[in-house]
């Protein structure tokens, strides 16, 4: 009895573990993967990759694509097939007459039709034409919205990505000060027993030791915020744990493209970047957009020309009498009143045009004020590096000489506070003054619409 159940449970466990060995391996790999380092380039591809927003952009330039075909095959002959029965109140002919010398035609009160219709516009008056164009610019406006919104997500994932840097290194700047406190803080409670300082000077040292471990806590906090906001721009689920490496120092390049902006040739050099903006090249071809319907609403004036032709089988009552019949001619027609229905639309297209004339207008204003506006923030982030970048090896030789003044004995807590809470400024200074020149070159580029796609 015992041995029976021993080779049941045995086989149980078997059969439970062969599951679990497909199983397991990949969720190894899953684990492997979410801890592999992210730097920017490979966070920038993810997000283009997976970003919902560039999805749907991509998915608006397939609709448009599909919207200039529809109203490109509106150029070509149309046919259509068509069925129907009337019930006159008087009979009529179901076919007419086709020769003097043929039996007279039969007549009935019903009348049965089948057959094809086929029509081909000769001339509307270029509303098609400018239908084609406008749906082309249509699909412009598509493309230039998914560039535009491509460079606005690789900016949002560079500015999150580099703080995400600069609160890492806030951290472990952070994490060194609080060290060395800590340390200053059992110092001065060995030196209490002994009777060398006051109780008071303990008390502070413990005061700054907390406001340092909350400080800590509240930046390793707005990490995981800054974290999950990546994820976000990624499409992945914020619960993923990601580690990221890189460096908030530039490269040579960003400055090079920054000085070509300045000086005497600056101010043509910026205006001709803006108009490579995605954003402005939208406007511009939104204005060309609404030439074309203005030309549409123009062109309703004009008459329309068809050429049309029919094929059918004709039949009265118990389809007797059922014959063939076809027809071949040119339509023409033309609205001679219309109670003001086309002045007034013309005027509606002509009023949009404007506005979307200032509109541009308003965007090259904007982006040229942003410019400004980037180079303004990225010679205070470089005068804030120099400046933090001095003070803080003074800030430090300071801090060192106050500690050692202090465990002699020939200085006081609040020195060494003192000393302490300005290394803490000038180092979180410089590196705060590193992520905001980050910050200047990324929106710079923005800017400018020079923010590499590839």
């Amino acid at each position: 009895m015992d041995k029976t159940w021993f080779t049941g449970f045995v086989s149980l466990c078997l059969l439970t573990l062969v599951p679990l060995a497909g199983v397991l391996p990949g969720f190894g790999l899953k684990t492997a993967r979410a801890a592999e380092s992210l730097t920017l380039d490979k966070a920038i591809r993810a997000a283009l990759a997976g970003s919902p927003e560039i999805k749907e952009n991509r998915a608006l330039i397939r609709g448009a694509v599909s919207g200039r075909k529809a109203v490109r095959a509106a150029l070509f002959p149309q046919v259509h097939g068509y069925a129907r029965y009337d019930r006159l109140s008087d009979p009529a002919a179901i076919v007419p007459i086709q020769g003097l010398h043929l039996p007279p035609p039969l007549f009935s009160r019903d009348q049965y039709q089948t057959g094809l219709a086929f029509s081909m516009p000769l001339y509307e008056g270029g509303r098609l034409r400018s239908g084609i164009r406008a749906a082309v610019r249509d699909e412009g406006i598509a493309r230039a919205k998914l560039n535009y919104s491509r460079q606005t997500l690789i900016a949002a994932v560079t500015d999150t990505f580099n703080s995400i840097l600069y609160l890492k290194s806030l951290r472990g700047a952070k994490e060194k000060i609080l060290t060395a406190i800590e340390e200053a803080e059992k110092e001065a409670a060995i030196r209490l027993k002994v009777g060398r300082i006051a109780p008071l000077d303990l008390m502070e040292i413990d005061t700054q030791v907390a406001s340092e471990r909350l400080d800590l806590v509240k930046t390793r906090e707005a990490l995981k915020r800054a974290g999950q906001q990546l994820c976000r721009l990624l499409g992945w689920s914020p619960a993923t744990v990601i580690k990221t490496s890189g460096s908030l120092e530039t490269k040579g390049g960003e400055n090079v493209f920054a000085a070509s902006l300045t000086g005497p040739e600056g101010t043509e050099r910026i205006k001709s970047w803006i108009e490579k903006r995605p954003d402005i090249i939208r406007a511009g071809r939104k204005v060309k957009k609404a030439d074309e319907l203005l030309q549409i609403a123009r062109g309703r004036r004009m008459p329309n020309v068809d050429l049309v032709g029919d094929y059918g089988r004709h039949a009265g009552s118990g389809l007797d009498g059922e014959e063939g019949r076809w027809s071949a001619g040119i339509h023409l027609s033309m609205n001679i009143f219309n109670g003001g229905l086309i002045s007034a639309e013309v005027a509606r297209v002509r009023a949009r045009r404007q506005a979307d004339v200032e509109a541009l207008q308003r965007l090259r204003l904007k982006a040229e004020s942003q410019v400004y506006a980037a180079l303004s923030s990225l010679r205070e982030a470089g005068a804030g590096i120099a400046l933090a970048g001095e003070a803080r090896m003074t800030a430090a030789a300071a801090y060192k000489i106050e500690a050692l003044r202090y465990r002699k004995g020939t200085g006081t807590v609040t020195d060494l506070l003192k000393s302490q809470a300005a290394w803490w400024l000038t180092r979180a200074q410089y590196i705060k003054s590193l992520f905001d020149r980050q910050r200047a070159l990324t929106a710079l580029r923005l800017a400018a619409g020079a923010i590499r796609l590839e």
